[in-house]
């Protein structure tokens, strides 16, 4: 369903009317209606086109409750007197092949139909025998076309032109005519439209004005016309109800005088549930008009090709236009904000840059570049400190180990370390070192030793006793034996 309906304009030789429903297709939103200048419009022809748009601007500014925008989508309605309506029957072909049955049949009526007409059909039902019943409707292609040129020119957009029984049934709550054969009044101030339909389809409608109704003998008499023609039109589908529309103000009184003579009449009940506009029916042609683009159901359109196309390309350029501005508005929004970010990091670097030349400015002033020599000096010294206190110190440690494996009887009389220039620790597989000590028998001395060697600071280890005589109160020296 189209976010906005369309409007739907119908005019007479006497009167013009215009609508606006809305989405939901429940409620009437705003409407026109004018009276028409004597010789206008005759016989639903144009006479003087400016005149017309004139009247057009004026019946949409003093629309109600508040004006209506030329810059719209239009139905137009098509006065039933100048409407060709024919049923045919076709086979019933499965597939394709019945558009193309349908076709031939129309094209087949053409010679027997006013000469200069637009065309188009609609499956209506099937008959007994099961062959599928077709409506066809024709319309004078210069009426068509000078509808179409008048709204054009006003600023309207022309999507659908159609019969008025159409809209007048559309505007119908539709449970009141399905699966039902009636006769449809629709009677306006100075005229009424008598159409048959079944199931809520017309097979033929006829305009009368006033005057003609008043000729036949009145409105009763003309309704029992129309009901005795039907019923031997389509005998199998006699007419078991009539329907009473229209946009008079006495609608409401015609239903119960028309029982009273024992006709079987209802009041017809609109679509729409309220309106805007004060005091208005809801049964006017132009409210059925302004329904039909949101009905899924297609029907009768006699808008020539060309223009139908043209209504398709203007839809699809507005969606791309829609989404090409879209675009667009994103894409400047985009570079704004890129323009914006730009703009923050310019001023960040320029401040930076401002930042650091001060810092310059001051770092090449004479005292702080006193002050950095100093800072650097005074990081080579704390460097050399640092290297020295990794390269000293550790004599506790060797002196622990030392402590703990010299058993009782063994004692420790001299120890010389010689640390390699390059040595991290005190001992060092590339330092020499030598000890010496006394003893009170050899077995405590080699005891000492094994457990010396075990540590791998001392695992270089040679032993050296002073006498090889002796077996107590020995000397003995051991030494590293250098890597080379």
């Amino acid at each position: 369903m189209p976010a906005k309906s369309s409007l739907g304009l119908y005019f007479t030789d006497n009167f013009i009317e215009v609508s606006q429903v809305s989405a939901d297709g429940t409620r009437l939103e705003r409407f026109g209606q004018m009276v028409l200048p004597a010789g206008l419009v005759i016989n639903s022809e144009i006479k003087n086109i400016d005149q017309f748009i004139q009247v057009i601007q004026k019946l949409f500014a003093t629309a109600k409750p508040n004006a209506i925008s030329l810059n719209e989508e239009v139905v137009i309605g098509v006065n039933d007197n100048r409407v060709f309506l024919r049923e045919f029957v076709v086979p019933n072909i499965q597939g394709k092949d019945i558009d193309d049955a349908i076709e031939y049949q129309v094209r087949s009526l053409l010679p027997v139909m006013p000469t200069g007409v637009q065309t188009d059909w609609q499956i209506i039902g099937k008959d007994a025998e099961g062959g599928i019943e077709v409506l066809l409707a024709a319309v004078p292609l210069h009426i068509i076309e000078s509808y179409i040129s008048v709204c054009t020119t006003a600023g309207l957009r022309v999507v659908a032109v159609e019969p008025a029984v159409f809209a007048n049934i559309r505007v119908i709550n539709q449970a009141q005519l399905l699966g039902r054969n009636q006769l449809l009044i629709y009677l306006g101030d100075n005229f009424g439209v008598f159409s048959y339909i079944t199931s809520g389809n017309p097979r033929f409608s006829d305009f009368l004005s006033q005057l003609e109704i008043d000729k036949n003998g009145g409105l009763s008499k003309t309704i029992q016309a129309y009901i005795n023609f039907a019923n031997s039109k389509h005998p199998s589908r006699p007419v078991l109800e009539i329907v009473v529309s229209g946009s008079r103000q006495d609608i409401d009184t015609l239903t119960p005088a028309l029982k009273t003579e024992n006709m079987p009449a209802v009041k017809a009940i609109s679509r729409l549930a309220r309106t805007e506009v004060l005091n208005h029916t809801l049964l006017h042609t132009a409210h059925g008009l302004s329904l039909k683009t949101l009905d899924a159901a297609v029907t009768i359109n006699v808008l020539p090709l060309d223009f139908r196309l043209e209504v398709i390309r203007e839809r699809l350029s507005g969606t791309w236009k829609l989404i090409l501005n879209f675009l667009i508005l994103l894409t400047v929004a985009g570079l704004g904000g890129l323009y914006y970010l730009y703009s923050s990091v310019l001023s960040q670097k320029m401040s930076l840059i401002t930042r650091r030349n001060l810092y310059e400015q001051e770092l090449n002033q004479p005292g702080n570049l006193e002050l950095i020599k100093q800072t650097g000096d005074l990081n080579k010294i704390t460097s050399q400190l640092v290297t020295l206190r990794s390269v000293t110190g550790g004599e506790e440690a060797v002196l622990r180990q030392l402590s703990a494996i010299t058993p009782v009887g063994v004692t420790l009389t001299s120890m010389v370390l010689t640390r390699d220039p390059g040595a991290k620790k005190l001992v060092d597989a590339k330092s020499s070192w030598i000890m010496t000590g006394n003893a009170n028998s050899r077995a405590l001395v080699l005891s000492f030793y094994n457990n010396l060697i075990k540590n791998p600071d001392f695992a270089t280890g040679q032993l050296y006793f002073g006498s090889l005589e002796k077996d107590i109160g020995l000397t003995f020296r051991i030494a590293s034996q250098t890597t080379p």
